[in-house]
């Protein structure tokens, strides 16, 4: 199982989320981050992102392994 977490303006795109605010994706094996996210609606979005797993970034074709966190975080600019 792989738990993902979604940030900010993106939780509205997030199933059921347990009391961490995380939703779980049956890991399958070679399954990527960006695999994972599909479970989403997130692709809808124009917002760019950054793809932290197990609080390290890495990229949308990152390979998941069992048990690994995913948090989505939109990215902000001010001025």
């Amino acid at each position: 199982m792989v738990k993902v977490n979604l940030l900010g303006i993106f939780r509205q795109y997030a199933p059921s989320v347990d009391e961490e605010g995380c939703f779980a994706v049956e890991h399958q094996p070679g399954m990527t981050a960006a695999e994972a996210l599909g479970r989403t609606n997130i692709s809808e979005t124009t917002v760019k992102y950054s793809i932290l797993v197990n609080n390290m970034r890495k990229k949308a074709d990152y390979v998941l392994e069992d048990g690994d966190v995913v948090k989505v975080m939109p990215l902000i600019s001010g001025g």
